[in-house]
């Protein structure tokens, strides 16, 4: 390894790979100037993508005054300044005619400007020309940024154009932070179906179990009980999307559990678990459906019993899951209309499936899929890899 560089301040540890191209000192001028441009870019258009809010503009308008050069930055969404970076802060921040130049770009969706001094109307105003550009969303107007000259400085037309470059860069990042908050609620209402997806006629039959067992058997039905009551209680709390791959094993364990009570010598269960995967975040109840089908359509409906293996196995970047059953088995065509782009009308038993495959979709995109394996009278297995960490899945 090459002994660390300077770039710019910063220090880069780089890989020496022979001939080629290696990470060196800028030494131009122009090579400074592209580098400074691409860094503040970035710096003042990528907090955005967590939305309009205070903490974002903050970060944004500090890179801005730097790229830009002027003497002061602020961005504002439609009601309020949210963050103001450079000269006269507290007279001009909670200017009345800060804000109606920047309601006045939002309205027309164009840039508008104002003389010196005119933002606080005083004759030593330390801003000079002032513009407001609007930051767009589609065809809506959400904000603006405003930017003031240093006294007797004027906006020039190559400083008007660069911002309304930073203006559409900022509402790209915001489109994005849109369609990120749409994919969660489109996940958390998959989610809460899922919930109410979770087999009716299980719970009935685990609680006529129990209390057929209360007098014959009461310590057998206090502990199905207990197990009954934890897996009701991570099925229907709805404070999370996601959760550790422990958490789902766990539960999973319990629905297992509480079958093997029910059907002592129907059921044989095997897990096969690298221990290395248990912390990565999957979506809720992304094994739940896969184990109840495997269960129920597999191993209940060939009516002489079989087994259920749950796999997890470290695969480098990404986490395998797999769940398989030795029952009935289905068909390729069935097995095709479970997975294509549209769901056979009516009820076939299958939502949870459909619905596993949807969730992976909406939160990992369209690489992170369900397969499906399966054969008449040779099971089903039910497959698919998740990332061990992905921008924007939390806990």
């Amino acid at each position: 390894m090459s002994a660390p560089t300077r770039f710019l301040g910063d220090r880069v540890r780089t890989r020496s790979r022979g001939p080629g191209l290696l990470r060196r000192s800028l030494r131009s001028s122009a090579e400074r100037s592209v580098y400074d441009v691409l860094r503040y870019s970035h710096l003042a258009a990528r907090p955005f993508r967590a939305g309009l809010g205070p903490r974002p503009a903050t970060q944004s308008a500090r890179a801005m005054r730097q790229l830009l050069d002027v003497e002061a930055v602020a961005v504002i969404d439609t009601e309020v300044v949210l963050a103001y970076a450079g000269s006269g802060s507290k007279r001009h921040q909670d200017a009345p005619r800060l804000f109606r130049l920047a309601s006045l770009a939002m309205e027309s969706g164009r840039a508008q400007s104002g003389p010196p001094g005119w933002i606080c109307g005083e004759s030593e105003c330390s801003l000079g020309e002032t513009l407001a550009v609007p930051l767009r969303v589609g065809n809506d107007s959400v904000g603006a940024i405003f930017l003031g000259r240093g006294e007797g400085r004027e906006i020039s037309l190559g400083l008007a154009r660069a911002t309304r470059e930073m203006g559409r860069l900022i509402g790209v990042q915001l489109a994005l932070a849109e369609q990120d908050a749409t994919r969660q609620e489109l996940t958390r209402a998959r989610t809460v179906a899922m919930r109410a997806q979770i087999s009716p006629h299980f719970a009935y039959n685990t609680l006529t179990a129990a209390a057929s067992l209360v007098r014959r058997d009461p310590d057998r039905a206090r502990e199905l009980l207990v197990q009954f009551a934890d897996f009701s209680r991570y099925i229907l709390r709805n404070d999370r999307v996601n959760t550790p791959l422990s958490d789902e094993l766990r539960n999973v364990h319990n629905y297992l559990d509480l079958e093997r009570m029910r059907h002592p010598d129907r059921l044989e269960v095997v897990f096969r678990i690298d221990p290395g995967v248990l912390h990565v975040l999957v979506p809720v109840l992304i094994l739940q459906p896969l184990v109840e089908n495997a269960v129920q359509h597999g191993i209940e409906e060939s009516g002489e019993g079989g087994k259920v293996t749950i796999i997890a196995e470290d695969r480098d970047e990404d986490v395998f899951v797999a769940v398989s059953d030795t029952g009935v088995g289905l068909d390729d065509e069935v097995v095709s209309g479970l997975l294509g782009e549209s769901p056979p009308s009516g009820d076939d038993g299958h939502f949870g499936i459909r619905s596993v495959n949807e969730r992976l979709r909406t939160t990992y995109g369209d690489r992170y899929r369900l397969s499906l394996s399966s054969a008449p009278g040779e099971g089903l297995i039910a497959s698919f890899c998740v990332p061990k960490y992905r921008a924007g899945v939390t806990a």
